[in-house]
Parts: structure tokens; C-alpha cells; sequence
């Protein structure tokens, strides 16, 4: 047996993920690569891609690997002496027998000179691929010093040798072997990674609304280079409760306030640089970002407002007064050159120069200045269309409130004319959906078009590539997604809390968007009227990432089988404003007449608000009833009745221009209702057949 097929073998033995690395200096895997990211190759295939000697062994780390990491010593970093540093500082703050488990588990020399260290992560799943330390190189460049694979990534091992490197030279083994592969807790695992976090050199990066009010000073004149000159971390820090820690060639370690375990370090600080490094997302500073003394001092008594720490200091005694407004230079001369980053030939991937993310501002695209395309799904009677293609779309109600009746109307008019469906359900199950379809008329034939998920995992990395494959595939041209709630709770999120609402929308809804399909989300109303607001159970963010319209669905008349109900729609938020121009009051955007035969067929029918003649007689009937009784005022009436408040109004006006009821103004010009004769809702009904 070749070295190279022992080798690896000993890794798929210990666990691994093992795949073939290329042999023309790319470092990257042979091939598709991506189902060994979920699921590991046999030893077979493992066999068969090395028992030719195949010079290239590459593993992929992350949960398929038995929560797999691998952490980095860039070449650079141990040719300039800061992987010693890090050792130093590892063994005199207390981490010296978690560094030994480290250097002592499986550890191999890259080509350029670089360390590789494998580990595993026992109790929390891998983070992906991150940066741990980075100084700034020639020309604006970025240089990596200390860096991981984690979940989903990719590393070329030893004994690989050949052309897989560009140098040609191989990969080494030096410690250990893939059955020595150590086992960390997370906690261990991040103490470890303060210790790299600390040779971190990059430059402190105050804000731009800083620079701009200091910049026209020279230096020495400005109160937050002047702090940063005079002050020291003893004196910002001590007195809010960090401890200090081990220091030792320029660098010092802290510890955070209230810090229960004495394992690790949350920040270094470092006398080169004069900045704060923060490692713990625990501390009212943004973790792994330089700090100077000002942005530190603006951040723990300002609230990171550095014009008002500016100010604070200036009356303290630091700097000088500031210049007039015109002395001030423009925006393009403060303007400076982004950070590019440098390719690293020992780096598992070429890195390319960094795209601008979504935060920096571009002009806009002077293409595209038509408006907004209108609705284009859910047809009302007179053709207006209710939902927005390519937005998130909301229909919101009570249980049983006929919601969901008016999301598969609007799937049974997508199917007619041979559009696409995607229906993610969390509440009931495909037999109940395809019943429903069914008694709307929709044909086998049409269903060829609809497709149904009915989740019962959370949307991991797995299910995240099914998802993504189905809407490539499927090119989806509408897609309900029945259940905000339910789905929340089965991702394992607060239906309460903003961000864990916020991260539904990122994690599930935004990724439907980017389809092009129109999205249609049900969720629930709370049954309290007065608690209700205009959304739904649970956090306001929920509403936030609403960015089409969002319907409640109001029950006027109940709705069962054999029976006709009556419901109303009204506009809680349209973004674009097309779907309010065609409402009533820019409230009601139709009525929904629902009947249903003996026989369980259903016939829905979304009428325009302006050629409906809306009388709710049953509603009618209840505040009749209740103003027999004694006159009320119009606030007590619609308290005490059930239906919206839009309705018991609507019921309000017919009785009393019908000659049911009568009005007149009480104490502080209230409203008082009064009845005229009883209005019976039967006899109405039985009049009208006469008729």
C-alpha cells in the first residue's frame, strides 16, 4: 500500500471526510465536491481515488468530519516570530495545558512553512471559515496571519506532495495522527483562539462622522488624538470593572466584567498600536474590531456617539477648539483606498479582492426608474390583482379565519393558467392541502405545476441545499409559505424576539425572494381586538420584513360546509401602494364570498369594494339585539360585539339607514345608538326569497 492511500485511510478511519485535492497548485478538491460536505465517501471510494498513488489528499472539515476544525498558522506568521509570541502568551495566562493538548494532537508543516493544528469541537457545532488575525500589508493589502476551516470548508493534508502545491513542495507530519486528533470544548476552543486574536495589528477605525468633524485639526489639536496620547487602558478600563491580565512584550490581556469562568481572555490591549482588541460578544464593544482610547471612551459613556465624547473631552482639557465650517476639506479628500487582500500561496483557496458589500452606498441604477410593477397575483373580480411578484406578501387572521382559503384561491388561479407552486406547510399536511384544491376544482392535470413541502427538521446546511435545488429546478412562480409561527418554533426560534424574527426572514423568506416568486406568508392575529395592533402574533420585525402587502382577513359571515360565509380584506401595509389605490378608503380591498355545496365543492369569489353591496346581517342582527336592550354608545357597541371594528361600523350605518336604528349625541358628544324597531337577520333573508 502507497503512503499516500495509508494516509488516507488513516483519515477516513479517524472520522474524515476525505476527497482527492487537485494536482495543478490550486489546492482545491477534484471535482463535484459538495455531497462530501454532508455526507462522507465510503472507504471504497476512498480506495479507489488513492490506490494509484494519487499525490493530492484534502479533507473537509465541519460536521461531516465529527465537528471538524482546523487552525492555521500562516507561513509569514511563523517566519516573523508571532506563532512563538502566541505560545508565550498561551502558557503565561493560564492556557498552557490547553496549548499542549494542541501542539501535541495532529499537527503538519504546509509547504511555505505554515502550521496546520486539527481539533474537534465536543459540545457546539463548527463556525464556518474565519479570519482570526490580520496586519496590514504593502499597498493598502491585508494580511492574514492566523486563520480556520470550519463547517462546509476544504484543506489539503500530508502527505501530499508534487504539483498539488505550486512550490512543489510537500505537506509533513509532525505531531500526532488522525486517531490523536484532539477533542476541545467550545469554551477551550476560544480561549485558544484569544491568544491568536491578540497579535490581531490592524488599525482602529473610528467612525467617518469623527473624521469628519476632526479632520481640518492638525494632530495634536484634535481631543480624540489627544485622549489617545494622553490616556492609558488602566484608566478607561479599571474603572468599569475589566480586570487586567497577563502582560508581557507590549501586549495585556483583559477580562471582561462579570466574566463567570476563568478560562481565557475577552481583549488584548498593545502598546505598539495603542488599540483594544475585543474577542467576547459579551461587552458592550463590537467584537473582533480594533479599538482606540477614544473609540473606547466614546463607546462606554457616549454609546459609541463620538461628536458628544468629542465635546466631553474638550471640556476634560484634551484638544482644541474647532475650526470654522469652511476650513473643513471635502468628502473625496478624506476619501481613502479600501483594503485589498493578498493572496496567501499556503491558503486552502486563492482569495480574490474583496467586492463592496451591500453597506457601502452606489448610485442608483438610472436604468430601471419605472415604477414598481403592480400586483400580479390574487385576482379580485373586477381583474385587480392583491399579491406583489418577487416581494413578501402577508395574509394575517385568527384560527379558522378562512386565511388560508384565500391563499389556495390564489394557488387554484395560478394553476388554471399553468403557473408554478411552491406550498411550504407547517400546519397541516399534503392529504388536507390536496382536499382543498380538490374542492376548488383544481384537475390533477393542473397539479402537475404544485409541489408541497412539509418540513419536520431545522433548516441546516443539508436541507439549505435541498431548498435552494428545488427552486432552481422548479422556477417557481408563487410561494406560500402557511405557518410563520409554527415554522419559527420549528427553526428553533422566538416568536417574541425581533432578531430571531428577523433571521426567519434572512434564513428562509429573503432566499424565496430571490427566486422571483411572489411569497405568501399566514400568520396569526392575537383574539384580543384592543391588543392586536396591525400585525401578527409575536415580534414587530415580523411586520417589518413584510415588503409587498399585508392582508388581514376579517370574518364578517362563518363559512362551513353546505354554507355560505363572508369575508373582508383589509390592507394592513402595501409597501408599493398599488393594492391600497384600489381599495376602499385605501382600507378594504374586497369582500370574499365563500360557498360550499353539500357535497364539499367550494367556489370562492374576491369581490372589488366598490361593487359590493356589503350588508353583514348577522352582525346587524347582534347590534340590534343589544340596543333593544338599552341605547348604547358606538364604542360600547363595537366592544361588545364580535367582528372587527370596520364591520360593527359598516352594521352600524345600514341599521340606521335602513330605519332599524336611530342616533343622537350624549355626554362629550358621544355617539348614542338607539333602536327603532328589531332587525332579524332569518326574516330578511326570508323576505328577500319572497321577493
Amino acid at each position: 500500500m502507497n503512503n499516500i492511500l495509508q494516509a488516507a485511510l488513516d483519515l477516513h478511519d479517524a472520522g474524515c471526510s476525505v476527497v482527492p485535492a487537485r494536482t495543478d497548485g490550486s489546492k482545491a478538491p477534484i471535482g463535484s465536491w459538495k455531497q462530501y460536505q454532508v455526507t462522507r465517501p465510503t472507504r471504497d471510494e476512498v480506495i479507489e481515488w488513492f490506490k494509484d498513488g494519487h499525490e493530492g489528499i484534502g479533507i473537509i472539515t465541519g460536521s461531516v468530519s465529527g465537528n471538524l476544525e482546523m487552525l492555521e498558522a500562516e507561513g509569514r506568521a511563523v517566519h516573523d516570530g508571532l506563532f512563538e509570541q502566541a505560545k508565550d502568551l498561551a502558557i503565561n495566562s493560564g492556557l498552557e495545558e490547553i496549548w499542549n493538548v494542541l501542539v501535541s494532537g495532529y499537527v503538519e508543516m504546509t509547504p511555505s512553512g505554515g502550521l496546520h493544528f486539527l481539533y474537534r469541537i465536543a459540545d457546539e457545532p463548527v463556525p464556518g471559515n474565519t479570519k482570526i488575525a490580520r496586519r496590514p500589508g504593502l499597498n493598502d493589502s491585508v494580511e492574514v496571519l492566523f486563520e480556520t476551516r470550519g463547517q462546509g470548508g476544504f484543506v489539503v493534508t500530508a502527505p501530499s506532495q508534487g504539483a498539488t502545491h505550486p512550490s512543489g513542495n510537500p505537506w509533513v507530519l509532525l505531531t500526532g495522527s488522525p486517531a490523536t486528533i484532539p477533542m476541545f470544548s467550545m469554551e477551550e476552543r476560544e480561549a485558544i483562539h484569544t491568544v491568536f486574536k491578540t497579535l490581531d495589528s490592524m488599525p482602529a477605525r473610528d467612525s467617518f462622522a469623527t473624521a469628519l468633524l476632526n479632520s481640518s485639526q492638525s494632530d495634536e489639536s484634535k481631543p480624540g488624538t489627544d485622549f489617545n496620547n494622553k490616556a492609558t487602558w488602566d484608566e478607561i478600563l479599571i474603572p468599569v470593572g475589566w480586570t487586567k491580565g497577563y502582560t508581557a512584550k507590549g501586549h495585556t490581556l483583559w477580562t471582561r466584567p462579570n466574566k463567570s469562568s476563568s478560562l481565557g481572555y475577552s481583549a488584548s490591549s498593545k502598546e505598539e498600536t495603542g488599540n483594544l482588541y475585543v474577542f467576547s460578544t459579551s461587552t458592550i464593544f463590537e467584537a473582533e474590531k480594533p479599538y482606540s482610547k477614544f473609540a473606547a471612551y466614546a463607546a462606554i459613556h457616549h454609546g459609541n456617539d463620538f461628536k458628544a465624547a468629542a465635546r466631553d473631552l474638550r471640556a476634560k482639557g484634551y484638544g482644541a477648539p474647532l475650526p470654522t465650517l469652511n476650513s473643513l476639506p471635502s468628502l473625496t479628500e478624506l476619501a481613502k483606498p479600501s483594503l485589498s487582500v493578498v493572496p496567501s500561496l499556503d491558503s486552502d483557496q486563492v482569495e480574490q479582492p474583496r467586492e463592496r458589500s451591500s453597506w457601502f452606498p452606489k448610485p442608483l441604477d438610472l436604468e430601471g426608474t419605472e415604477e414598481e410593477p403592480p400586483p400580479a397575483f390574487l385576482a379580485r373580480n373586477d381583474g385587480h390583482r392583491l399579491f406583489y411578484r418577487g416581494k413578501v406578501n402577508a395574509l394575517l387572521g385568527e384560527s379558522e379565519s378562512g386565511k388560508t382559503w384565500v391563499a389556495l384561491h390564489a394557488v387554484a388561479q395560478c394553476l388554471q393558467v399553468q403557473e408554478k407552486v411552491i406550498y411550504i406547510d407547517f400546519e397541516d399536511s399534503g392529504k388536507g392541502i390536496l382536499s382543498r384544491l380538490r374542492s376548488l376544482g383544481v384537475t390533477d392535470k393542473q397539479l402537475a405545476n404544485f409541489t408541497y413541502a412539509n418540513p419536520d427538521e431545522n433548516l441546516q446546511l443539508e436541507q439549505r441545499h435541498d431548498l435552494v435545488e428545488a427552486l432552481a429546478q422548479q422556477n417557481p412562480d408563487f410561494i406560500v409559505v402557511d405557518g410563520v409561527n409554527a415554522g419559527m418554533t420549528l427553526l428553533g426560534l422566538d416568536l417574541t424576539n425581533n432578531r430571531d424574527a428577523t433571521m426567519f426572514s434572512q434564513s428562509l423568506l429573503k432566499p424565496l425572494t430571490m427566486s422571483g416568486a411572489a411569497i405568501c406568508t399566514i400568520d396569526h392575529v392575537t383574539k384580543s381586538k384592543e391588543g392586536r395592533g396591525n400585525y401578527a402574533i409575536g415580534a414587530q420585525a415580523k411586520r417589518a420584513d413584510i415588503n409587498g402587502v399585508a392582508i388581514a382577513v376579517e370574518v364578517v359571515q362563518p363559512f362551513g360546509r353546505g354554507m355560505t360565509g363572508e369575508l373582508n380584506l383589509k390592507v394592513t401595509k402595501d409597501r408599493p401602494g398599488h393594492v391600497r389605490a384600489n381599495s376602499k378608503d385605501a382600507k378594504i380591498a374586497g369582500r370574499v364570498v365563500i360557498k360550499s355545496t353539500a357535497e364539499g365543492m367550494v367556489t370562492i369569489v374576491i369581490e372589488s369594494p366598490e361593487m359590493s353591496s356589503f350588508r353583514p346581517t348577522r352582525i346587524m342582527e347582534s347590534v340590534s339585539m343589544l340596543i333593544e336592550i338599552k341605547p348604547m354608545s358606538k364604542n360600547a357597541i363595537e366592544k361588545a360585539t364580535e367582528g372587527s371594528n370596520e364591520t360593527v361600523r359598516i352594521a352600524l350605518d345600514c341599521l340606521i339607514k335602513e330605519g332599524f336604528a336611530t342616533f343622537s349625541h350624549g355626554p362629550r358628544n358621544a355617539l348614542i345608538i338607539t333602536s327603532v324597531k328589531p332587525f332579524r337577520q332569518l326574516e330578511t333573508m326570508q323576505q328577500s326569497e319572497i321577493a
